[in-house]
């Protein structure tokens, strides 16, 4: 390493070092308050994602290829029951196909501990589920009063039993999801024989590629159906709950002031740090450290705040998911959620880089000279 460099880097991390040591207060105070507005910005991103995937989460538990509906239809919970024989035209549009019926429908209920309201009674063929047998998402047991051994519902008058829990189905519907067999559902539902919901469609042999222009062709020959994807509907089944509530926007709203903050309290500090040790930075410019090394100094310096930040994320979010989890169980960090802290961490690093240089160059020439 030229001996140029050595100095120079040596010289860094003495002023970098001080500033650690000496400024310990001011630090802390930037840390803790860049810290506090990355951890509420990304957990408030996560709220948004759950919330975007709770919007969908029946369709993505039962993960179809493609749906069939009825004209008009945008969410998977609100449906409007159409008659089972569309599975003919269906295959016809979709040769190599299997068409599923799913019934899904709002039934009252009365539980354990007279425990009483509703649920969403959800029907799917290949269950696996025996006549009368339920499964549920394993954070309502405790409002279906099922924590306490007792397994049994009555589902407008049909007693079920629990048979199996699962993780998949959280919702902030306020009415769980009971997923039953379509010959229950249809008992528990009263609805008549070749009434369904939707038509679920799998393509065992592999989906394919021209499957958009085939629901578009379905839907033009028969302007009572809609077709969609997979993700199309889960898609649909999200921007419904988005726009009806609006929280979806106010969620990620949060998220990005929380974000902005955070980049302005970075910002501030670091021009904090620039104009105490103002005399630090001048020594190296006039013993002839060169904008690298400059922006080196500047760099280590956003990067303890930025560092420390995301350290203070990864620690404190899955910790206020598991407290809001009992309130709030359709939330949870995500892969995404971490690549978005991760996204604020090194857009705070840039923006706080670019500000702090910005704040250097309008150090007078003169007192450059001087040094």
């Amino acid at each position: 390493m030229p001996r140029a460099l050595s100095w120079r880097g040596s010289a860094v991390a003495l002023i970098v070092a001080a500033i650690l040591r000496h400024d310990g207060r001011s630090l802390g105070f930037g840390l803790i308050a860049c810290a506090i507005a990355a951890t509420v910005a990304t957990f408030q991103f996560a709220v948004f994602t759950s919330f975007l995937a709770a919007g969908a989460a029946v369709p993505r538990f039962i993960a179809a290829d493609a749906w069939i509906t009825a004209a008009g239809v945008e969410c998977f919970d609100f449906p409007a029951p159409m008659s089972e024989a569309w599975a003919g035209a269906v295959l016809a549009h979709l040769p190599g196909a299997r068409v599923e019926p799913v019934l899904v429908g709002f039934a009252g209920l009365a539980g354990p501990a007279a425990s009483a309201g509703n649920v969403v009674v959800v029907g799917l063929a290949r269950t696996g589920l025996a006549e009368r047998q339920f499964m549920v998402d394993a954070s309502d047991e405790r409002r279906l009063h099922l924590d306490g051994g007792d397994s049994g519902l009555q589902v407008n008058g049909l007693l079920l039993h629990r048979a199996a829990t699962t993780r998949a189905l959280a919702t902030f519907l306020g009415a769980p999801y009971l997923v039953v067999s379509d010959s229950t559902a249809r008992r528990a539902l009263g609805w008549p024989e070749g009434q369904v919901a939707f038509l679920a469609v799998r393509f065992p042999g592999g989906v394919p590629a021209d499957l958009d222009a085939r629901l578009a062709a379905l839907a033009r020959h028969y302007p009572e159906l809609a077709g969609f994807t997979g993700a199309g509907f889960e898609a649909s089944s999200s921007q419904y709950w988005q726009a009806k509530t609006g929280a979806g926007a106010a969620i990620l709203l949060a998220a990005l002031l929380a974000a902005l903050l955070m980049l302005l309290l970075l910002v501030k500090a670091v021009a904090r740090f620039v104009q105490r040790r103002q005399a630090d930075i001048l020594s190296l410019i006039g013993h002839g450290a060169g904008d690298g090394t400059v922006l080196a100094l500047l760099v280590a310096m956003a990067a303890v705040l930025v560092l420390g930040s995301l350290i203070a994320v990864a620690l404190a979010s899955p910790l206020i998911t598991a407290v809001v989890h009992p309130f709030l169980p359709w939330v949870a960090f995500k892969p995404v959620d971490a690549l978005f802290a991760l996204g604020l961490g090194g857009l705070a690093l840039a923006v706080a880089t670019l500000s702090a240089r910005a704040d250097l160059k309008r150090i007078p020439a003169d007192a450059i000279f001087r040094s």
